[in-house]
């Protein structure tokens, strides 16, 4: 018996996977990864990795909007990347903190539900992208979202300040200055944990909101 052949639906679609950003983005998922099987054994490299790749976080947008290779795949590909490397890190700073631990677990969770909130409600209420923020609803998460030089502060400074966690557990207090980079960060990595609540809290309103509008909606037809 023969084998049935499957036939794409439109071949071109899977172009998209080897647009130029997506590429930068698979690069950054590979250094992520290898990160993560070498970093109780070669710190200064995986700082290098992990700083790498998150510089690649900001150049695989400046190339979608280059080459106009902008695409849902990729900005779920750049959001997970995003999630998972930054979960990662803390999950092994919660390995050489262990008092830290529960911190280090509430962290996590709520970044992972932040954003899904967000992800999650932009589908259910079609917005072009989850970034789309009524200023009305929240003034400061509609800023981080528009304003590139806001979030640019706040995401670098929150990722800088787990690198940092990391050099301290194998450079010690001997390097003072990085004590001191570490305190300098505490506002940027608190204005984070911040919006990631802001952000839970108003999508899951705009969910609840939308739910009711609807139910409301079609009781009255």
């Amino acid at each position: 018996m023969a084998a049935t052949k499957v036939t794409p639906r439109n071949p071109e679609a899977y172009k998209i996977y080897f647009y130029i950003p997506n590429l930068i983005g698979y690069l950054r998922v590979f250094l992520s990864l290898l990160s993560f099987f070498i970093y109780e054994s070669y710190p200064g490299t995986v700082i290098v990795i992990y700083t790498t790749s998150f510089v690649l976080d900001g150049l695989d947008g400046i190339a979608a909007r280059h080459y106009n290779q902008c695409s849902r795949f990729g900005a779920v590909l750049d959001m997970v990347t995003d999630r998972f490397s930054t979960a990662a890190l803390v999950t092994i700073l919660s390995n050489f903190y262990p008092n830290y631990t529960p911190y280090f677990v509430l962290l996590n969770i709520l970044d992972f539900v932040s954003h899904w909130f967000r992800m999650y409600v932009s589908l259910v209420i079609g917005t072009a992208s989850h970034k789309d923020v009524d200023w009305d609803r929240s003034y400061l998460l509609a800023l981080y979202y528009t304003n590139k030089t806001f979030m640019a502060i706040l995401c670098v400074g929150n990722e800088l300040f787990y690198v940092f966690l990391y050099a301290i557990h194998f450079y010690q207090l001997s390097q003072l200055w990085l004590i001191i980079a570490l305190a300098l960060l505490v506002p940027t990595w608190a204005g984070k944990q911040l919006m990631n609540f802001i952000q839970m809290y108003c999508s899951a309103n705009e969910l609840v909101e939308f739910e009711y509008e609807k139910d409301s909606h079609h009781k009255k037809n």
